[in-house]
């Protein structure tokens, strides 16, 4: 039998780090809406995804997998790829829907498995935790590996 408390306090650290995308994004974002634009597409091979491609890569992951996965949000807004701000708003539209969602659950519902699978909503949830982490550190790579400059 799982532990009460132990589910709770693992609950809360998922519902954390699963807000600490919108903190992460917003913290990022005067300097990522900094960069010149053919810094910010360009890309260094073919086969790398451009910065901007990995924020559109991120929305697209939020509102195609998360957000109807543990919302009831029937349409998802219009991604604005052109802009990187909107990207941005758009990922942080989708991860508060996706917190507030996982917050107003019971701790009953969190071991009750999604999309017709073994893994519970607890397991998804974390797994969203390590798909953020991955994006993050990816655009981190990026960014070190690049001759950022930033325009006033």
């Amino acid at each position: 039998m799982t532990n009460p408390t132990a589910l709770n306090h693992g609950i809360e650290a998922i519902v954390e780090q699963l807000t600490y995308l919108v903190d992460e994004l917003e913290a990022q974002r005067p300097w990522i809406t900094r960069i010149p634009e053919v810094q910010l597409t360009g890309r260094p091979m073919d086969s790398i995804p451009s910065l901007l491609d990995i924020y559109v890569r991120m929305a697209e992951k939020e509102w195609n997998d998360y957000v109807p996965t543990l919302t009831d949000l029937a349409a998802k807004p219009m991604l604005d790829s052109g802009s990187v701000s909107k990207v941005i708003d758009f990922i942080q539209a989708g991860r508060r829907a996706v917190v507030e969602a996982l917050t107003s659950l019971s701790e009953a519902d969190w071991v009750v498995a999604v999309n017709e699978t073994d893994e519970t909503v607890a397991d998804f949830a974390f797994q969203i935790t390590q798909s953020d982490s991955t994006f993050l550190r990816t655009i981190a790579e990026r960014l070190h590996e690049s001759l950022i400059t930033f325009s006033r």
